[in-house]
This record gives C-alpha cells, sequence and structure tokens, in this order.
C-alpha cells in the first residue's frame, strides 16, 4: 500500500480515514524532554564525556531559538510514501535530536506526511507538520473556491483538524504562492486563524506556520522579513516560515538587513523565536550559497536570536543520486553537512518512564516476536518493564527502505577525523571539514556490520578511559526501582590498528555502561555476572542475543537517580558495534 496527497477541494472534504494509514502505536513511552544541550557549548569543550556530565542540561524556553527542517525532497511521495519495505532505496534523516521542527513538503494541495516520517518524528518526539499549498493559477481557483464563504472555510479547516489528528501529526505550514484578490484576504486571515484554532483543539503543542509568500496586499511578493505586509498572517498563527533570499547589509544595495527589521517588527511581542528564517541547502539566493557553506547563513540568524527553517537537506542525498554514488558519498555528505551546523543546534533529550507499577509490557519487534533473546514467560514472572528498545534502524537497510521501521538514533551522533581510511566515503575529505573540533571517537549507524534490518552502531574510542556519549535519554523514577540496561555488541570486523595489544579473536568484550545524573553525578556500571546474579529473570534475559553477538547486562538497583547522558567506555577494544541497547525496570 502507498498513502498519497489531496489534489483538490473535493478529495479533502470526502477525506475519511482509512486505518492502513495510520503510523503504527510506539510499544513503549517515549516523548520529548524538555532538557538539552547547548551546541555551541558542546563543541567548546571539545565533546568531552567528563564536562557533558558536570554540566546540567538547559531546559526549554520560549526565548531559545528553534530549528525546523522542510523535507522537499525530489518532488515527495517517493519510495517513503510505502508502507512495505521496497528494494529500492531512498533518503532518510538521522540528526533528528538537533530538530523542534519537521516540515514533509511537496507540491501537491494537501500534503500527508507518510507514515514513516510520522513514526520517524514521533519517537525522537518531534513536531511534524503536513503542508497546504497553492501555487499558479489551478492553486489560484482552489483557494477562491475554500473562500467563495465562511462555511467552505469552516468545512475546509475541520478537515484538515480531523486528518492531522487521525495521522498524528502536529499541524500544517500554509504555503500560499499565488495571488489573491485583495477583497478575499480578509478571508485568507480568518483560514489561519480558524486552522490555528482547530489544530489547538487537536493538541496544545500544534502548530500552523505561514509562509512568507502573498501579502497583506494580495500579492505573490516574498518579503524575506517580517513587517506590516505579512506580520497579520503571524498574529493569526503559531510562527512565520521567512523565505530563503533575506539580506544582510553587506549583501544588498540600497542596504537592507532582513533579519534586523524582522526583529523590530516583533520587538513588543518577544515572538523572535517564532520567526523561521529560512536557509535553503541548494543555495538558491541564499546568504552563503547553501551546500556546506550553510553554516554562514545561520550564524546571522542566530546572532539575531531567530529560528531557522532549513530547506531541502536531502541535498546530501540527491546530489549523489544523480552521479549513481549513494553508497559512497551519503553516508559522508549527511554527517560533514551537520557537523558543520552543531555550533547553531540545540541536542534534545528523549523522556522515558521508569517501572512504577507491576505492570508487564514487552516490546514486539517487527516480525511479530519478543526481542531476540527474550524470554517473555519470565519477564511476565519477574513483573518487568521494557521502557526503551533501539536496535538504531535508519530506515535504509543493506537491500532495502523501510522508513516505518525507524527506530531510535543516537542522540549526539559524530564521525571520527581519524578514522579515515574505516568510513566509507571519507577518504577525499580533509579532516578539517569532517568536525569543527577534533574528537576521538565516533558513534553512528552503519551498515558494514549487521543486527536487525541490516544495521548497527558503530563506535569507537582511541583514548584510554574515554566515554563514548550515546543519548542524553531523561530516565526518572518515582520510586525505587531497578534498572537493567542490556547491550548486544560485537567486535568490529575491520582490524584495530591503534590497538597496541590486539585481544585474540574470541576474547569477550570488556565495556563499562557510564550514566550522568541530574545532580551532575558520574555512575559507573560494570558488567553484570550471570553466575552470581540471584535476580533469575536477569539471568534469563541475558542468555539471548544473536549469533556473533554478545549479551551483557548492567544493572543499577533501587535507583532514585534522575538519569539524563548515558555513554560506553570500552576497556579492551578501540572498535565495536552495538546492534542493541534496551532498558528494562522493575520494582
Amino acid at each position: 500500500m502507498e498513502i498519497f496527497p489531496l489534489k483538490n477541494v473535493e478529495e479533502v472534504l470526502n477525506w475519511t480515514p482509512n486505518p492502513a494509514f495510520r503510523a503504527p502505536e510506539i510499544k513503549f513511552k517515549i516523548s520529548r524532554s524538555a532538557k538539552y544541550l547547548d551546541g555551541n557549548a558542546w563543541l567548546e569543550n571539545s565533546k568531552d564525556w567528563n564536562w557533558l556530565v558536570k554540566t546540567p542540561l538547559a531546559t526549554q524556553s520560549n526565548s531559545k531559538p528553534r530549528t525546523l527542517l522542510c523535507h522537499d525532497m525530489m518532488g515527495g511521495y517517493i519510495e517513503d510514501r510505502f508502507l512495505s519495505p521496497v528494494s529500492k532505496d531512498s533518503y532518510s534523516f538521522l540528526h533528528w535530536s538537533y530538530l523542534d521542527i519537521f516540515v514533509y513538503f511537496s507540491h501537491h494541495f494537501i500534503t500527508i506526511p507518510p507514515p514513516g516520517w510520522i513514526r520517524a518524528a514521533q519517537i525522537h518526539g518531534v513536531t511534524i507538520l503536513g503542508t497546504i499549498i497553492t501555487e499558479w493559477t489551478e492553486g489560484r481557483k482552489i483557494l477562491e473556491e475554500i473562500l467563495s464563504a465562511d462555511e467552505k472555510i469552516d468545512s475546509f479547516v475541520e478537515k484538515c483538524g480531523k486528518i492531522a489528528e487521525f495521522h498524528g501529526f502536529h499541524g500544517w505550514l500554509l504555503n500560499i504562492e499565488n495571488p489573491v484578490e485583495e477583497t478575499l484576504v480578509p478571508k485568507l486571515l480568518s483560514l489561519v486563524g480558524k486552522l490555528t484554532d482547530r489544530m489547538k483543539k487537536v493538541g496544545e503543542d500544534c502548530l500552523v506556520l505561514w509562509y512568507d509568500s502573498v501579502t497583506t496586499q494580495g500579492k505573490l511578493e516574498w518579503q524575506d522579513e517580517v513587517n506590516l505586509l505579512n506580520k497579520p498572517f503571524l498574529d493569526n498563527c503559531d510562527g512565520i516560515f521567512l523565505n530563503y533570499t533575506w539580506k544582510t547589509t553587506e549583501t544588498s544595495d540600497p542596504p537592507k538587513d532582513s533579519l534586523e527589521n524582522s526583529v523590530q517588527a516583533v520587538a513588543k511581542e518577544s515572538r523572535r523565536t517564532d520567526i523561521f528564517v529560512g536557509v535553503d541547502v541548494f543555495g538558491r539566493g541564499c546568504l552563503g550559497g547553501g551546500g556546506f557553506n550553510c553554516d554562514l547563513a545561520l550564524d546571522k540568524i542566530r546572532e539575531k536570536g531567530l529560528s531557522c527553517a532549513i530547506f531541502a537537506p536531502g541535498w546530501t542525498y540527491e546530489l549523489p543520486h544523480r552521479e549513481n554514488t549513494v553508497a559512497r558519498d551519503f553516508f559522508l555528505r549527511e554527517h560533514v553537512f551537520w557537523s558543520l551546523l552543531e555550533n547553531y543546534m540545540s541536542f534534545h533529550a528523549l523522556e522515558v518512564g521508569a517501572a512504577t507499577t507491576t505492570t508487564t509490557r514487552i516490546e514486539k519487534t517487527d516480525s511479530g516476536g519478543a526481542p531476540p533473546g527474550d524470554c517473555s514467560e519470565m519477564l511476565r514472572k519477574a513483573k518487568f518493564t521494557l521502557v526503551f528498545r533501539s536496535c538504531f534502524y535508519s530506515g535504509r537497510g543493506a537491500d532495502q527502505f523501510h522508513l516505518l521501521g525507524i527506530q531510535p538514533q543516537p542522540s549526539l551522533p559524530s564521525i571520527n577525523p581519524h578514522q579515515n581510511k574505516k568510513c566509507p566515503g571519507l577518504d577525499d575529505l580533509p579532516s578539517d571539514k569532517i568536525s569543527p573540533t577534533a574528537i576521538t571517537y565516533c558513534c553512528h549507524t552503519t551498515s558494514t556490520k549487521a543486527y536487525e534490518k541490516g544495521q548497527s552502531l558503530r563506535m569507537s574510542a582511541h583514548q584510554p578511559d574515554q566515554t563514548i556519549p550515546l543519548f542524553l535519554l531523561e530516565l526518572r523514577s518515582e520510586s525505587y526501582v531497578n534498572v537493567l540496561f542490556v547491550l548486544d555488541v560485537a567486535r568490529s570486523d575491520d582490524v584495530d590498528q591503534l590497538a597496541e595489544e590486539p585481544d585474540p579473536v574470541g576474547t569477550p568484550l570488556l565495556i563499562d555502561l557510564v550514566l550522568g545524573t541530574e545532580d551532575g553525578s558520574d555512575i559507573s556500571l560494570e558488567e553484570v555476572d550471570s553466575s552470581t546474579e540471584p535476580n533469575t529473570a536477569t539471568v534469563e534475559i541475558l542468555k539471548g542475543g544473536q549469533k556473533s553477538w554478545e549479551r551483557k547486562g548492567f544493572l543499577l538497583r533501587n535507583c532514585l537517580h534522575t538519569i539524563e547522558k548515558i555513554g560506553l567506555r570500552p576497556r579492551n577494544v578501540t572498535d565495536f558495534h552495538l546492534g542493541q541497547f534496551s532498558i528494562y525496570s522493575s520494582q
């Protein structure tokens, strides 16, 4: 099955729910935490675990600039439209912890995000929006039909609210890219306000954003700033997405400062972060020329305390796709692109709940069974709860694309500039373009060793006692609980060139799990010894695992801490793969 956009008013008004197109429910409770790590501070401190543990995470506020990602990928509705796996590769996004809002965009009238993108946003706690767009002559006719009567507006708004609520996304980007009769502008403003109000009935976190295009005079004139010609639209909704051809005094004649003008336009209302300044990754009329120079535009935007809207990030995939070099180049381009923007990002934590009741809940895999190696009966008797699990599948496997199967990605992904020879596609790139800081560890999804669906997490550390950050994950318990962390790990198939005395093949991996708490404490957990562990349920869980992978458990007993940071510290290896990371808890 595949999902399609709605192309006219009749299709919208006749829309009815189809349960097949709902993203499946997440089997454990997960949401976006209010806590985040400032990217600038993270880079200034060399992405160091010890600094991270001692540094409190910041708390979300209205003054924090946000990051919006607008997906405009080869027209939209490509391989991501299918509900089942397909053999043809396509683009998936990995750096979800960087985002506040994801917009699925196409040039069809009503763009409903495919279930795979909705699922991906949900498991990372990211707000996701669909798109309502009218453009050209046909679009103008559609808009005029909607605005012809208040009843038409109300019916259209109600359907848009129901569509979003049913599919599980959070609102709309409203993009009117055709002239409007000036006499209809009041009706258009009413539509914006009514749609915003309707979405708030779905949820307080729902949004409607206005794209900077049509003015209050009905003219199709992109302003590239907030001013009197577009501010009334902003006043009627949750934010404005500015076009990406904004100017600075250095790049315009006569001099124009689009960003400062926008700041002044909302100076009395404290809505600076509701202004999303466009940055086109393809560089069309954009400061810096896009591509790997998008950081130049971000620098100007953040200098004014404004939010950003990064448009068409699939540039990292589309260019090598044209040359048939995706397998060689996409990984490189994607990680380099986002590493160059880290200074202007916030890394958001996920929130999961530790068990406070004796309810049992075991997540099922996509094949319908329990996670590999789990003993469901024993877990039931021990009253365990699975509260988090990831095998790090990105949607792009070795021989399939299935975005609905995406699993939580690491919060702080990184590539290692000292591993150029080991990471596909990095051989020809100067090290100063790989990462703004010379970090000596890596943590990224890879297809070079398969755990589930052909992927795993590649991890390496090249300094003694170095901890590799894995997750910003707020795990809060309301009473004393036992928390069991379960890892499936395997040695890298590559030779450990930097190990002075590589361990013989077959030697068990020695890895410590390291936790950072809300109060700045560092808790290092050693591996559970199954031969002496009294809890039979724990022992049964640790018997599992896939062939050629080692299953390791780390038990935090009687926990009343709030865990915020999770890292791994390898002790007898520099490179390894993490196939599965799970958290169980019990009273």
